[in-house]
């Protein structure tokens, strides 16, 4: 029988149910796979780099044969880091920070097999990981090999994160997110929303595409990656996205064809309420990585015009890039600050993308590293800046145009509260639409809403 803790699928056991590990290194001393994982992990322990740069960067230097299993290694222990932690306090008798990171990642590495992964055994989980860490923490080993076999035998007489009392605690153990965070959910949802809200957090989210159809149909793309072997789900929307399953999706004929991007359902389901329309201008004031400029300006069948700004030159080049891939002609990309727009442009857009920068509450199955950050001021300082953005963005509009106010978060202080004191300043504009998507199987947690202006 299958149960769910943390978002994921576990048996009674309450392991997950995974593939056992892979190769090994020429001289048969290392399993790669979790080689791979444990220097992955060790590196985004001591250097705070995100789980993604880094781990797609140790597979490139390890090849580990079955990339799956790394990666359910890796993002396993980055999203239950508080979980395992307060098992291993348990088993040193202290706080598990006292432990070096190469011994605090080793024994997290072999916790989470131990608790979530089904197909390994009990005793794989240990030798190959104290195979890897006679390699990496010397002596040291012998010490995670002592702990993991005392888990082994007292699993049954230690306290899980489930069974804590106070219910604040229990979340932030459970589902391994900064107290800040549990406390903000609770006061603006309460405790039983903000649970749900963790729980659907920790789900493993599909990888969504956004067909570009200018190129191709939604059908015709989905039997094309089809044919090659890629598992297909079109979700029951009328969006131009499909969640896909396999391996190296990317290095496809039809992506450097550009029929294709990857880009959550969310931000879809945002441009699509502004209405990108033919022929429109429009401005996106903090573009970058360009998703959602590229998604307008192919529902704008490659008419009108875009500019999409960003701060960093780098980001811009990069936009620049994926415009030609995609075949988009009537995007301009440029370096610009979004608080010092281009007075040209006043009054002349029809629509204005205003994506701005956020706790990112809402992309934690994504970007697990951000569970960690405390939220500062509950997020007041940044709702400051976001308003300025807003506030300038609105300079391009014309009579009768519409901006988006949009943020990857789960904060009314940095959605609702912006949204609400910019209305409050100017009386020309309206509220036509304003949602607040929470974290699901198809999509991310999301914000927008859709501003008219209006004659005075």
């Amino acid at each position: 029988m299958l149960k769910v803790r943390n978002g994921s699928a576990v048996n009674d056991k309450g392991k997950l149910n995974m593939p056992a590990g892979g190769k090994r290194s020429p001289d048969m001393a290392v399993d790669i796979d979790r080689l791979t994982a444990y220097s992955a992990l060790l590196r985004i322990e001591t250097a705070g780099a995100y789980s993604n740069v880094v781990l797609n960067g140790k597979i490139a230097k390890f090849d580990p044969g079955h990339i799956s299993f790394v990666r359910e290694l890796v993002y396993g222990v980055v999203k239950n880091k508080f979980y395992l932690d307060y098992i291993i306090s348990q088993l040193v008798k202290g706080d598990a920070s006292i432990l070096e990171p190469k011994v605090l990642v080793a024994l997290r590495l072999g916790l989470y097999q131990l608790i979530f992964m089904n197909s390994v055994p009990d005793y794989a989980a240990v030798n190959e990981t104290v195979g890897i860490a006679k390699g990496k923490t010397g002596k040291e080993a012998g010490l995670i090999n002592r702990l993991l076999r005392t888990f082994i035998r007292k699993r049954n007489e230690l306290s899980f994160p489930e069974n804590i009392r106070k219910r604040g605690k229990r979340l932030v153990n459970m589902y391994s997110v900064d107290a800040s965070v549990v406390e903000l959910w609770k006061e603006q949802f309460g405790y039983d929303k903000a649970e749900e809200i963790l729980k659907n957090s920790n789900l493993t989210p599909p990888l969504t595409l956004r067909v570009n159809e200018m190129k191709i149909s939604k059908h015709e793309l989905k039997k094309t990656l089809e044919s090659q072997g890629f598992a297909v789900d079109e979700p029951g929307n009328d969006l131009p996205v499909l969640n896909v399953k396999g391996r190296n999706v990317l290095d496809t004929y039809e992506y450097g064809r550009g029929f294709f991007s990857v880009q959550d359902a969310a931000s879809v389901i945002a441009v699509k309420a502004l209405c990108p329309s033919e022929n429109d201008n429009i401005v996106d004031v903090c573009a970058a990585p360009g998703g959602k400029s590229f998604c307008a300006a192919e529902m704008m069948r490659g008419t009108g015009k875009i500019f999409a700004f960003d701060f960093y030159s780098k980001k811009v080049l990069n936009m620049e890039k994926e415009c030609e891939r995609l075949g988009l002609k009537n995007v301009e990309t440029a370096q610009r600050d979004a608080v010092c727009p281009d007075s040209g442009l006043f009054g002349r857009m029809d629509k204005v993308i205003c994506d701005v920068p956020c706790t990112g509450l809402g992309v934690f199955r994504r970007k697990p590293e951000i569970k960690y950050k405390p939220v500062v001021g509950s997020g007041r300082e940044l709702a400051q800046k976001q308003y300025e953005i807003l506030e300038k963005s609105s300079l391009y509009l014309r009579n009768g145009g519409k901006i988006m106010y949009s943020t990857c978060t789960i904060n009314e202080i940095e959605n609702r509260d912006v949204v609400r004191k910019f209305l409050r300043n100017n009386g020309n504009f309206t509220l036509d639409e304003e949602v607040q998507l929470l974290p699901h199987f198809d999509h991310d947690g999301f914000f927008y809403c859709i501003l008219t202006k209006h004659f005075v």
